[in-house]
């Protein structure tokens, strides 16, 4: 009888012990420890935030399991600015952000799950975007704060041209420059684009006019438009603008340092001489350097062959036109060709359907994987 009241407490004592190792930690503080688990269905992934007051660094997932991004959260003086970046071949539909100073501040139904339509910051994205941020959010003096970051999130089944966009996307005017061609170029142009907002930078160009000059190095006020805007052939900027998108598709296949069907490589001169055959009355052959009509004819060929109807995607490059702002002081028509990717409003993704994500971190409660986490700000 004894030993087995003796066993029986020692049951009693093992299951107390176990009870209270289950129970919830109080200590919900991240403070400079790092890291956070996630819970136990979702173990994989972490909220880092090194030091109080550091940038933290939290892991977005979808159905519990799929990483499809992170959330960044960082410290401006007294505000903090919250971005959502997807990963690779994910988008975000709709994101919805709560930062409150306690978690009881969080709106909830009475199941005690987050009401994400009531956070004090969301967005709906249409079309869906890679990247979003929240800025300017008042985070009081010190402590810490409570933070549930959640998304729609979409897979990206494919990305979609949309050049009636980008046509509106870019400045109308910009101010240009080109460096002149040399040997083992990959153009004849190097064109500088300045005050142009998201133009600047520098490009491949080539030029689709031989009846005026350009000087090297010097600043031209341009106007620029895409050569796929529907009044393009009507402004008389190339002698043959019908031909265009035979430029287009030939400035998609880098041309330049590949070999000829003679064995031979083709040049930068050899697909600015085919550029002029396409769009001039009467082609130059200046500065054209090391060149040859046998290449320039396999370039044109295969361009009728495949160039017909071509309309860049968007992992492609797109011929900008510039010519002069004073058509009194005409100047080279040229092209920059820019990719297409370069310009987030040219390109829609073709999305699949809608998975719910959480920001890693702790259990909110509640009956579904809500997450929160916190932010140690400078005290």
């Amino acid at each position: 009888m004894k030993n087995w009241l003796t066993s029986l407490a020692g049951i009693i004592s093992l299951l107390a012990i176990l009870l209270i190792s289950c129970e919830k930690n109080p200590d919900f503080s991240i403070r400079t420890s790092g890291k956070i688990p996630v819970n136990d269905l979702n173990m994989i992934g972490y909220v880092s935030q090194p030091v109080c007051g550091g940038d933290l660094h939290a892991d977005l997932f979808a159905g519990k399991d799929t990483k499809v991004g992170e959330v960044i959260v960082t410290l401006n003086v007294s505000s903090i600015y919250v971005e959502y970046k997807a990963l690779d071949g994910w988008t975000f539909s709709e994101t919805h952000l709560s930062v409150t100073n306690s978690l009881e501040e969080v709106p909830t139904n009475k199941g005690g799950n987050p009401m994400i339509g009531l956070f004090n910051y969301h967005s709906t994205h249409e079309p869906a975007v890679t990247g979003y941020v929240y800025d300017n959010i008042a985070a009081g003096v010190g402590g810490e704060i409570y933070i549930l970051a959640h998304a729609e999130v979409r897979p990206v089944l494919q990305w979609k041209t949309n050049l009636e966009s980008f046509n509106g996307s870019f400045p109308g005017t910009a101010v240009m420059s080109v460096d002149y061609p040399y040997a083992g170029s990959a153009s004849y142009f190097k064109t500088t684009i300045t005050n142009g907002g998201i133009l600047d930078g520098t490009y491949n160009g080539w030029c689709v006019d031989v009846n005026n000059v350009i000087y090297n190095n010097t600043d031209y006020p341009v106007k620029v438009i895409s050569s796929y805007d529907p009044g393009f052939s009507s402004l008389g900027l190339v002698e043959k603008p019908e031909n265009m998108v035979f430029v287009n598709w030939i400035i998609n296949q880098n041309y330049p340092g590949k070999t000829a069907p003679d064995l031979t490589i083709y040049t930068y001169g050899d697909v600015q001489r085919a550029i002029w055959e396409l769009v001039e009355e009467n082609p130059s052959e200046s500065g054209l350097g090391v060149w040859s009509q046998e290449r320039v004819e396999s370039i044109l060929e295969e361009a009728a062959a495949s160039g017909t109807d071509f309309e860049p995607q968007c992992d492609d490059k797109i011929a900008l036109i510039m010519s002069s702002v004073d058509i009194t002081q005409p100047f080279q028509v040229t092209i920059a060709q820019v990719f297409l990717t370069e310009f987030p409003s040219a390109c829609h993704p073709v999305c699949g359907p809608a998975e719910t994500a959480w920001a890693a971190g702790y259990d909110f409660g509640g009956s579904n994987w809500a997450k929160y986490f916190t932010f140690c700000m400078n005290k």
